[in-house]
C-alpha cells in the first residue's frame, strides 16, 4: 500500500518497553566539557608569566600549576581509576575549585581576576551533572571562596560578609540556574528527537530500524542465558481494497485502529512495530510458544471487534498472524522472523479457503 500521510488518531499505548534514551547529556559532549580544565589551567599559567602580575608566591604557584597539570593529564590516562564519565567531571571539578582556590589566595586573594575562574566548574557541573551536582559543586564554590577571604585577613563583620559573598555567589548561583534550565532543554529536544526518530509516524509504534536493533539486542543477551522469546508477525487483510474503494484516509483510520488493538493485547514487556505499509511485528520477551499463540489469538478478536468510520458506516477489519519462538523455530533472530511471516502467510491463505468454502455453501 502507498500511503499518504494522515491525522492518526490517538491511541493508547500500553507497552511499557522503550529504547532507551538517557535524561542527560550525550557522553560526547561530556568529554568535550572536561576540556574546560585545560582552559582554566592555561588561564592561570598565562596570568602567572605576565610580567605585571606580582604572585605573593611564584614558585608556590608554579607547584600548584604542576600539580594540577599532572591531574589533568593522568585523568586523561585510559588506565586512571575512576572510569565513569559522569564521576570524572566530579573530580575535575572538584580539583578545578581547589587549584583556582590556591591560584586566586597566591595572585590577590578577593581582588584577583582569577576568581572568575569559578564560573568554569560551576558551568560543567550545570550542563552535565543536573541540579543536584551544580548545588553540591556551587557549595564548594561557596566554601572555596569563604577560604579566599579567610586568606585576606581578619573576617569582617557579618553583614559586609554577608553582602560581599552575595555579590560575588550570588551572579554565580544566576549561571548555574540558567545553565541548567538551558542543559535540561537540551536534554529533552534530543529526547523528542531520538524518539520522533524512533517512532512510526501514524502509529506512534516504534519504526522497523528501531526494532531490529532492539530485536537484535535482545536475542544476543537471551542467546547467552538460554531464554525463550516470541515473534508475531500481523498483517491486515484487504487493506488494499479498503484503499481502493475508499481512499487513504480509510486506509490510514484501519492502520491506527489495528494498531490500538495490538497495543491492548499486548503485556507491559512486550513490544510492537510497524512492520510495513499493512504489517506489524511483534517481541515477546519469555514468551513459549504456547504464550504466542495465546496473543496471537487476542490479537485476532481485538481487531475484530474494533470498528472504525468509513464514510456512514462503521468498518472493521481482520489480520493474518504467524507466531515463531526462539529457540524452537530458529537460532538466528532473522529465521525467527522468517518463520512468523511463513506462519502468517499460512494463517492468510486458512482465511482465503475457509472464506471461499463458506461462499461455496451458500445455495
Amino acid at each position: 500500500m502507498t500511503e499518504t500521510p494522515g491525522k492518526p488518531a490517538a491511541e493508547p499505548e500500553t507497552s511499557t518497553h522503550s529504547t532507551d534514551i538517557r535524561p542527560a547529556v550525550h557522553t560526547s559532549i561530556r568529554r568535550s566539557l572536561m576540556r574546560v580544565d585545560w582552559l582554566v589551567l592555561l588561564a592561570v599559567g598565562l596570568y602567572a608569566v605576565v610580567p605585571q602580575s606580582q604572585p605573593s608566591s611564584p614558585r608556590l604557584l608554579y607547584v600548584a600549576i604542576a600539580l594540577f597539570t599532572s591531574f589533568v593529564l593522568a585523568l586523561r590516562w585510559q588506565g586512571f581509576p575512576v572510569r565513569g564519565t559522569g564521576e570524572r567531571i566530579v573530580l575535575s571539578a572538584a580539583a578545578m575549585v581547589a587549584f583556582i582556590t590556591v591560584a586566586a589566595i597566591l595572585t590577590g586573594g578577593t581582588r584577583s581576576p582569577l576568581i572568575n575562574l569559578y564560573l568554569l566548574p560551576i558551568v560543567v557541573a550545570a550542563m552535565t551533572l543536573g541540579a543536584r551536582g551544580a548545588t553540591v559543586v556551587f557549595a564548594g564554590v561557596a566554601l572555596a571562596y569563604l577560604s579566599v577571604i579567610v586568606g585576606d585577613g581578619p573576617l569582617p563583620k557579618t553583614p559586609e560578609l554577608l553582602v560581599g559573598l552575595c555579590g560575588v555567589l550570588g551572579p554565580y548561583g544566576l549561571v548555574a540556574y540558567l545553565t541548567q534550565l538551558l542543559a535540561s532543554s537540551v536534554v529533552t529536544a534530543r529526547r523528542r528527537i531520538e524518539e520522533m526518530a524512533e517512532r512510526d509516524a501514524l502509529t506512534g509504534m516504534l519504526n522497523l530500524r528501531a526494532f531490529r536493533a532492539l530485536l537484535h539486542r535482545e536475542h544476543e543477551l537471551r542467546s547467552r542465558s538460554y531464554r525463550g522469546y516470541g515473534i508475531l508477525i500481523v498483517d491486515i487483510d484487504e487493506l488494499k481494497q479498503l484503499n481502493d474503494a475508499h481512499g487513504h484516509q480509510a486506509g490510514n483510520r484501519a492502520i491506527t485502529t489495528v494498531a490500538g488493538a495490538i497495543q491492548r493485547a499486548l503485556r507491559t514487556s512486550d513490544v510492537a512495530a510497524r512492520y510495513g505499509g499493512d504489517e506489524f511485528v511483534l517481541f515477546l520477551p519469555e514468551a513459549t510458544p504456547e504464550v504466542a499463540e495465546t496473543i496471537a489469538q487476542r490479537v485476532r478478536n481485538n481487531v475484530h471487534k474494533s470498528l472504525f468510520p468509513v464514510g456512514e458506516r462503521l468498518q472493521r477489519m481482520t489480520v493474518s498472524v504467524g507466531a515463531a519462538s526462539y529457540p524452537q523455530d530458529g537460532k538466528q533472530d532473522e529465521d525467527i522472523i522468517d518463520a512468523a511471516d511463513l506462519g502468517m502467510q499460512r494463517d492468510k491463505e486458512l482465511r482465503r479457503r475457509n472464506a471461499a468454502d463458506a461462499i461455496a455453501k451458500v445455495p
